[in-house]
């Protein structure tokens, strides 16, 4: 059981799917979205696609997890590979099905997108670096918007998804820049064009985060709290462009607690 847990991580699993909440939450502008019960069913299914799309990491990373992870449950031969394809597709039916009771056609529909973009990642797009990283910041992304469409779609939560985006492109770009010597079967971009520009161009996405971050106060009219909190987040990215030209790791760390701090901002805006 232990096996089966490790190969899922559910605790990466939860922290995905608290996302739908959130973005539930942002949409309907107040905790009154938690009352709306197709917000559960939601973020269940996330729960289980982002489940099953762990599963396929390990799946097919099992020849290089036998040389870089060999703890791992699929490389190290305590769990067969093909039961845990067979894991992996009933999360995914699971998924799928559950995304039904909303008896909304279009998130059942992104479900089925989302689970295919996981597939396309794992199979080949992670190896090709650049449209791997694009992929998996825009499942990102896809998380929050289909969290507001299970409730109440808001443009807000499409400015929110673009900045959750933009910050997490940039953070898998700088965290290939910090892996650039030990990635043997990918084509990264730092491989491509080498570290110091890509850090460049991770640093122009985070800057293009920030300048869209007060939209919501200046258009909107959040509350001076969203501000403040939003702020503190621009101020982590930009210190996370300044480490990320010497410290990479560092760098990719500072960009995680901005996006930390700028969900708080965005609830803090959008319920508050």
């Amino acid at each position: 059981m232990n096996g089966f847990l490790k190969l899922m991580r559910p605790v990466n699993a939860v922290m995905a799917s608290v996302g739908t909440i959130i973005g539930g939450i942002i949409s309907f502008g107040s905790f009154r979205a938690l009352y709306d019960v197709n917000i559960y069913f939601a973020m269940l299914t996330v729960f289980l696609v982002l489940m099953a799309g762990n599963i396929m990491n390990d799946y097919f990373d099992i020849e290089v997890d036998k040389i870089n992870h060999p703890d791992r449950p699929l490389a190290s031969g305590k769990i067969k590979k093909d039961d845990a394809l067979v894991f992996a597709i009933v999360f995914f039916i699971m998924g799928y099905l559950i995304s039904l009771f909303t008896f909304k056609i279009v998130l059942s529909l992104i479900v089925l997108f989302a689970i295919a973009l996981l597939v396309s990642y794992e199979w080949k797009a992670k190896k090709a670096g650049l449209i791997g990283n694009i992929i998996i910041s825009f499942l990102v992304a896809l998380i929050f918007i289909y969290g507001s469409l299970s409730v109440k779609f808001s443009f807000l939560v499409l400015i929110f998804a673009f900045m959750a985006f933009l910050a997490n492109l940039s953070r898998e770009i700088i965290k290939d820049v910090e892996d650039v010597e030990g990635d043997i079967d990918r084509r990264t971009l730092p491989m491509k064009i080498g570290k110091k520009l890509s850090t460049v161009f991770a640093s122009v996405f985070l800057l293009i985060a920030i300048t869209i971050s007060p939209i919501p106060y200046l258009y909107f009219h959040w509350n001076i709290y969203y501000l403040i909190a939003v702020l503190l987040a621009d101020i982590l990215f930009l210190v996370s462009i300044i480490f990320s030209f010497n410290n990479p790791k560092r760098g990719q760390e500072f960009i995680k607690f901005g996006m930390l701090v700028g969900l708080v901002a965005f609830l803090i805006g959008g319920a508050v």
